[in-house]
C-alpha cells in the first residue's frame, strides 16, 4: 500500500561529505550505507534532494511542468490536444517530491534538537538558511494548491514510525504566508548581526550548495524572497497596508538582490556529478521547446534584443521568427511544426546548456517587482527608472547564460549593443503609460518575457494574480472537467484514500477553478 510522502522518511540518514565533488555525490547516491549524520550535512542533503526542481531538469520539464505552467502561461507553444488543461499526474509528482524533501527539513530540525543549547545557538545559521530555502519552495506549493499539510507534516520519524500519528491536518494558507513572512522578517534582523565561529563558517561554506557559506546573499535572498511574497499578497485587503509598509522598509534597507552579481541560484560547477541539466535537451527538444506567440509577436514587433538569445528562427523560414497561433486547431498547429515552419527555444543558449543555473531569484525579477511597487503607490518617476532597470538586467541576463554553452552552433554572433537596448526601451515607452493600470500591462508582459520557460511557477502565479499580460486560449470543448486554464492543481487521489480525515476539511475547495487567495482581481 501506498503511503502518504509527506509522512515518509528515507530509511537511512544520508551523509554528504564536505571534502569533494566525488565524495559528496558517493556519498549521497549511496545514503543505505551511512548510518550516521550531523546538522551540516544534514542541511547539505536536505539542498541536494529537491535540486531538480530547481536546476533545469527532465524530470521537472517533462513530467510536471509541460503539461502544466508552461502551457497555462503560454510559456511554450503547445498543441491543443484533448485534457490539455487538466493537471493529471504532474501534480502528483511535486507533491510527492516536496513531501520527500520535508521529511528531510524534519530531519534536520531533529538532529539540530540533539545538540547542547551552546551548540544549537552555534549552528543556528542552519536552521536560518534551511527555513529560508524552505519557504521559497513552500511558498511555491501554496501558489499551486493553496493549503496544503506543513505544520504537522513529514514527523513520521518523531512519531518513532506510527503512520497513524503522523497523519497531518491541512494548513490554511493565509495563515502560512503570513508565518513565513514573520519568520523571514525575523531571519532578515538575525542575518543582520550574526556571527559565526570559524569553525561553523567553514563548514557552512563547504556544505552550502546555494550561497557557499555568503551570509550577505543569504540576507540578500531573505529580503528578496519576502518582497516576492509581500508583492503577490498586496491585492489581497487583509495584507495590503502590511505589504506596501514592509516593501518600503526592505527598499530602504537596500540588502536585496537587485543587480546579476548577487542572483541566487542553484549553480552547476562540475560536470562530474548529479548536480547538472542531465536529461533536459530530452524534456525540451522533445516538444517542450517550441515559440509561444505572443512572446514572438511582441519580440519582433519591438525589435527586442534578447529574440534571437532565447529563440531561433524557424528552420525552414531562414531569419523568420514565428510563434506557433494557440487558436489553431492541433492539427493545424502539428502541420505548422513538421513543416519546420515554427520557432524553437535557442538550443545553444537554453536546451542544450550543460551550465543552466537553476533560478532562485534574480535582479531582474526584483527590480520589475520594485517597479510594480512604485506604480502602485503612484511614484511613476521611480517605476519607469526599475522598469527600464529590469529590461537591462534581463538582456544581459540570457545573453551571459550562453557565455558556457558547450554546443555555440545556434548561439548568437554578436551581443546586443547599448543602443539597441535603448531603442528597444524606448519603443516600449513606459513613461507613456500614464495611469497604473497601463504601467501594470507593460510590467506584467515583461514579467512573462522574463520568466519565459525559466521561471514557470513565478510565471503562472503573476498571471493568475494580475489577469495580466492578457493571453487567449482555444477551449478544450472536449472536456467535461475543465476547458479553459485551471486557478489551481488538485491534490493527489492519495489524500482522499490515506489521509481522509485531514483531507475532508479541505475536500470542497479541490477542484480546477477554485482561486489561491491571493487571486482576487
Amino acid at each position: 500500500m501506498k503511503k502518504l510522502l509527506y509522512i515518509s522518511l528515507t530509511t537511512a540518514v544520508v551523509f554528504l561529505s564536505s571534502c569533494s565533488n566525488d565524495d559528496f555525490s558517493e556519498a549521497y547516491k549511496n545514503p543505505s550505507t551511512v548510518e550516521t549524520t550531523t546538522v551540516p550535512k544534514q542541511f547539505a542533503g536536505f539542498l541536494k534532494i529537491n535540486f531538480e526542481d530547481v536546476i533545469p531538469s527532465y524530470w521537472n520539464y517533462f513530467t510536471v511542468l509541460q503539461s502544466t505552467s508552461l502551457s497555462y502561461t503560454q510559456s511554450h507553444g503547445f498543441t491543443n490536444r484533448q485534457g490539455r488543461y487538466v493537471p493529471g499526474a504532474a501534480t502528483v509528482y511535486r507533491w510527492d517530491r516536496f513531501y520527500k524533501f520535508m521529511a528531510q527539513y524534519r530531519e534536520l530540525e531533529k538532529v539540530m534538537a540533539t545538540l547542547p543549547a551552546a551548540m544549537q545557538t552555534e549552528n543556528r545559521i542552519y536552521t536560518i538558511a534551511s527555513t529560508i530555502y524552505l519557504y521559497d519552495h513552500t511558498q511555491k506549493m501554496i501558489d499551486n494548491f493553496g493549503d496544503i499539510p506543513f505544520s504537522q507534516a513529514g514527523k513520521i520519524s518523531s512519531t518513532g514510525g506510527d503512520y497513524a500519528a503522523a497523519l497531518a491536518k491541512y494548513d490554511n494558507q493565509t495563515e502560512l504566508y503570513t508565518l513565513m513572512l514573520d519568520q523571514l522578517k525575523a531571519f532578515s534582523t538575525e542575518l543582520n548581526s550574526i556571527t559565526l565561529s570559524a569553525g561553523v563558517a567553514l563548514e557552512f561554506k563547504n556544505q552550502d550548495l546555494i550561497n557557499k557559506g555568503s551570509l550577505t546573499s543569504w540576507r540578500n535572498y531573505c529580503n528578496s524572497l519576502r518582497l516576492k511574497m509581500l508583492n503577490r499578497v498586496s491585492g489581497v485587503p487583509a495584507f495590503a497596508a502590511r505589504a506596501n509598509t514592509e516593501m518600503a522598509a526592505i527598499i530602504t534597507d537596500g540588502n536585496i538582490v537587485d543587480e546579476n552579481a548577487e542572483n541566487i541560484a542553484f549553480r552547476v560547477y562540475t560536470q562530474d556529478t548529479d548536480l547538472d541539466t542531465s536529461g533536459f535537451i530530452d524534456a525540451m527538444e522533445g516538444g517542450n521547446n517550441i515559440a509561444p506567440k505572443p512572446m514572438i509577436d511582441h519580440m519582433n514587433a519591438n525589435n527586442d534584443p534578447r529574440k534571437p538569445w532565447l529563440f531561433e528562427a524557424a528552420v525552414n523560414t531562414p531569419g523568420v521568427f514565428t510563434g506557433l497561433d494557440p487558436m489553431l486547431l492541433s492539427a493545424a498547429q502539428d502541420q505548422l511544426i513538421v513543416d519546420g515552419k515554427i520557432s524553437t527555444y535557442n538550443r545553444s543558449v537554453i536546451s542544450r546548456n550543460d551550465w543552466l543555473p537553476g533560478t532562485l531569484i534574480n535582479a531582474a525579477e526584483v527590480n520589475l517587482i520594485l517597479a510594480e511597487y512604485y506604480s502602485r503607490t503612484g511614484n511613476a518617476s521611480s517605476a519607469k527608472t526599475y522598469f527600464e532597470k529590469a529590461i537591462r538586467q534581463s538582456v544581459e541576463y540570457y545573453v551571459r547564460l550562453g557565455d558556457k554553452a558547450d554546443d555555440t552552433t545556434w548561439k548568437p554572433a554578436t551581443e546586443p549593443t547599448t543602443a539597441e537596448i535603448d531603442a528597444y526601451i524606448v519603443t516600449i515607452n513606459f513613461a507613456g503609460a500614464i495611469t497604473p493600470a497601463a504601467q501594470l500591462e507593460l510590467i506584467a508582459f515583461q514579467k512573462y518575457i522574463h520568466y519565459n520557460m525559466m521561471q514557470v511557477d513565478e510565471s503562472w502565479a503573476e498571471q493568475r494574480r494580475l489577469k495580466l499580460p492578457v493571453l487567449s486560449f482555444l477551449d478544450d470543448e472536449t472536456s467535461s472537467v475543465r476547458k479553459t486554464p485551471p486557478t489551481r492543481w488538485t491534490y493527489p487521489n492519495s489524500e482522499s484514500v490515506y489521509n481522509s480525515a485531514n483531507y475532508n476539511a479541505v475536500k470542497a475547495n479541490d477542484n480546477l477553478s477554485t482561486k489561491i487567495f491571493w487571486d482576487v482581481k
